[in-house]
């Protein structure tokens, strides 16, 4: 039987079953970030045909695109219908499984294995109005929406990784507006700049908000985050969207992504197939479909658990469990709960429970919701083709209550908000990080190294 997480207010609908090819997605390099970085400040102005992204950003972003080499024989974004795309390779037709064929061996001296792949995730993306307020006075021009200041902080450790993962909480809004917040957030398309500048390739897109702004802002979204090259798993604008594993591929190996939330605030998508549910014998099956597409790995991201309590939930460490026994998945990990959550080893694979907030500003006056995690997983292949997970490390994360809204790391040397402020926050996370003996068993702080 599946292990389904409490639904507290629509029905659970009948598990689906993926199968289907890939199309595979590579990451954008960093030359391309840096002209995004320089050139992506979005203004409000005429949105295009399918989307909310203005002229001003569509230009820039082929001009990132334009430095960076032609990919275009191997890889196309996911989720556009009707669109030709480059297959994975082909499965053998006697297991099923598609050939590892190694992209690129390591030149790392410290990777221990044939060649090593590293993910650096965050938890939520959830722009609360003050933070749209505070992208406002970060704009170089005074009118316009500039979120990449909020971000600097982390570009450094998710730029040196292989793939970013980010989590796009909500829905977004035409660029003009109207913007909105809780309980039903219609947010900036403006962030998605800030998210390529900052390094991520990719989103995850499922969560109790993702219907916040129904059929249309599901569109919208995803419309977006294609016209920025960022990837995405979770919702869909068609039901073969959501048949189509999600691949990413870089220089070390390809990723199999899967995003699933518990459900919705905004009661039931509708179809079935808009929003990936937490369905853990679905979202097997759609690792199968992604290793017989291709994918040398594939990570899990969960949207659930229960709001601002440190310790999962039992359905929460049921479901990483269940996940984790399965030889197709590699990597669990979650966001939702809005404070940090910790890290477990599970029978050789880990599960990362809850990364806390990315950027956000609750009314709730919890003083958790202002930290984070920014966790980065390497993967390393051995001479006989297996991967296992060689090193994970953590970033804490903290965000000032008050204007200038930032994300800065608590252990890079610089004072965040004050010195007992940062120690308690520091205390507070790494507590919560090792509640089932994570530093016991490897994992440790990046900015240690």
């Amino acid at each position: 039987m599946p292990v389904l997480l409490p639904l507290p207010r629509v029905p659970t609908p009948a598990p689906r079953r993926w199968v289907s090819t890939s199309a595979p997605f590579h990451r954008v390099p960093s030359r391309a970030r840096a002209l995004a970085l320089a050139a992506l400040l979005v203004l409000p102005g005429c949105a295009s045909p399918g989307g909310s992204l203005t002229a001003e950003m569509e230009t820039a972003i082929k001009s990132a695109r334009a430095a960076q080499p032609d990919q275009s024989a191997q890889s196309a974004p996911p989720g556009q219908s009707g669109q030709p795309t480059a297959p994975g390779p082909a499965a053998d037709a006697n297991t099923g499984a598609a050939p590892d064929q190694p992209d690129q061996q390591s030149t790392d001296p410290g990777c221990p294995g044939v060649r090593c792949l590293s993910i650096a995730v965050t938890g939520d993306v959830l722009l609360h109005p003050p933070l749209v307020d505070q992208a406002r006075l970060d704009a170089a021009d005074g009118h316009g929406l500039d979120f990449a200041p909020m971000l600097a902080g982390q570009r450094r450790y998710v730029q040196a990784a292989d793939l970013g993962i980010c989590h796009l909480e909500t829905p977004l809004a035409p660029a003009g507006g109207p913007f909105t917040g809780w309980p039903e957030f219609s947010v900036p398309p403006q962030v998605l700049p800030a998210l390529v500048a900052t390094g991520y390739d990719a989103c995850s897109t499922a969560s109790n908000h993702t219907l916040d702004e129904g059929t249309d802002g599901l569109n919208r979204t995803l419309d977006d985050l294609d016209a920025a090259g960022l990837a995405h798993d979770g919702s869909y604008r068609t039901e073969r969207d959501a048949q189509t594993p999600t691949i990413l591929t870089t220089d070390h190996g390809r990723v199999g992504f899967i995003s699933a939330a518990y459900g919705s605030n905004t009661g039931p998508a509708d179809q079935p197939w808009q929003v990936n549910e937490l369905d853990t014998e679905s979202i097997i099956a759609k690792a199968h479909a992604a290793r017989v597409a291709g994918a040398n790995l594939v990570v899990v991201a969960i949207h659930a658990g229960t709001e601002y309590e440190t310790e999962p939930n039992s359905d929460q460490q049921s479901v990483a469990r269940t996940l984790l026994t399965s030889k197709d998945i590699d990597l669990v990990y979650g966001h939702h709960a809005h404070v940090v959550q910790p890290l477990q080893k599970i029978d050789g694979k880990w599960a990362i429970y809850g990364l806390g907030n990315n950027i956000a500003s609750h009314e709730t006056p919890i003083e958790a919701t202002r930290e984070g995690l920014l966790v980065r997983v390497t993967f390393s292949q051995d001479d006989a083709g297996n991967w296992t997970i060689s090193d994970i490390a953590w970033v804490p994360s903290l965000q000032g209550a008050d204007p200038p809204h930032r994300w800065c790391s608590l252990t890079a040397g610089s004072t965040c908000t004050s010195p007992d402020v940062d120690a308690t926050a520091l205390a507070r996370t790494t507590a919560a990080v090792n509640l089932y003996g994570a530093a016991a068993d490897g994992a440790h702080l990046l900015d240690d190294q």
